[in-house]
């Protein structure tokens, strides 16, 4: 139920939302209760390895009146909060104010507020970073950022300015949802997008990864390059995609599968370039979970779970979104010898040259 790609009117829009459990199953339960403590249990232990990482301690709460002092005073509390053992709880508040979205529109969750959660989770690293700032670190951050401000800029434009898109009328029907019922999804779901963030957490606590090699360096390097190559092929592919559906609303043209671009290669090619993006921000944030210095083996131990609980959950919901998709297509274009032609020469995801 995570993924916006289900949903019409977010990026995959000839999706149909899949049946979702009703509340009160172990699945709606025990998920959240899970990851709440998760959540916990790593805070505990960022807290505890903050003398093994050559940190200072932790800078008292600040009261929030202190925040009327400016951006220094703001950047000292975000830097107090993420990099002590508030981090995850801190990034779940930033997604769940992003998620408040959620209120006008159900489906927002799952797309608007996933671009925003992930601009301000990646804003607030950028801020808090301590001076001077690892060039690493800012990489990663900016490209959390930039991911975010590239998806919400992109799924605002489609839903409200999309020439001939009629976001609204594909959106209003799933608010089935009374609004303050949605508070659950909400909170379980802004958890979720602070593990998917959390190797960019871990990077920001360890930088600048004082005593590592230059090869454990290259490792977070060579995951920005993933990343960034990611973000790029994403924003190509979703806009290859868009124009087509736009030029034939604008030629009055029925719908039609586009085969072409980097869609003649894989059928769900915006689909592995966030897949891609994901997993270089995870081979970004790797060196902060395996070779911190002094960080104790329990602690790496529970970053790893919980950076590996946000890639497993974004290959789970993009994966399953493909299969899905792939069966709506089949339905409706399996008629077709082009279509026979186009499952012949292209795979689901990964390209086929």
């Amino acid at each position: 139920g995570y993924s916006r790609q289900a949903l019409p009117g977010t990026r995959a829009s000839s999706r149909q939302p899949e049946s979702q459990p009703s509340r009160g199953t172990p699945t709606t339960i025990m998920l959240p209760r899970s990851l709440l403590l998760l959540s916990l249990a790593s805070a505990d232990a960022f807290a505890a390895a903050r003398p093994h990482l050559g940190l200072p301690p932790r800078p008292a709460a600040r009261p929030v009146h202190v925040l009327r002092g400016g951006g220094a005073a703001l950047q000292a509390s975000l830097a107090g909060a993420l990099a002590g053992g508030m981090a995850l709880p801190t990034a779940t508040g930033i997604a769940a104010a992003c998620g408040t979205l959620c209120y006008i529109r159900q489906a927002y969750i799952f797309s608007l507020s996933y671009g925003l959660s992930m601009l301000g989770i990646g804003g607030a690293v950028l801020l808090a970073a301590p001076a001077p700032r690892s060039p690493l670190l800012a990489a990663h951050a900016g490209l959390v950022a930039a991911y975010g401000a590239r998806l919400f800029a992109f799924l605002l434009w489609r839903q409200k300015f999309q020439p001939a898109y009629d976001g609204e009328a594909r959106l209003k029907p799933l608010d089935k949802t009374p609004r303050l019922q949605r508070t659950p999804i909400l909170l379980s779901t802004a958890l979720f997008y602070s593990l998917l963030a959390s190797p960019l957490l871990f990077h920001l606590q360890a930088a600048p990864l004082a005593g590592a090699s230059a090869a454990v360096a290259g490792v977070s390097a060579a995951g920005a390059a993933v990343a960034a190559a990611g973000l790029v092929y994403e924003a190509v592919a979703d806009q290859q995609k868009s124009r087509f559906k736009m030029a034939l609303r604008a030629g009055g043209a029925k719908d039609r599968l586009y085969m072409g671009g980097l869609y003649a290669q894989s059928r769900h090619a915006n689909y592995l370039g966030e897949l891609v993006f994901w997993t270089g921000s995870f081979l970004a944030g790797a060196p902060s979970i395996a070779a911190a210095a002094g960080l104790p083996l329990w602690a790496r131990a529970l970053r790893l779970v919980a950076a590996s609980l946000g890639l497993a959950g974004i290959f789970f919901i993009m994966t399953s979104a493909t299969k899905r998709l792939e069966g709506k297509q089949r339905e409706k274009y399996g008629a077709e010898a082009e279509y026979a032609e186009y499952l012949a020469s292209t795979n689901a995801l990964l390209p086929k040259f």
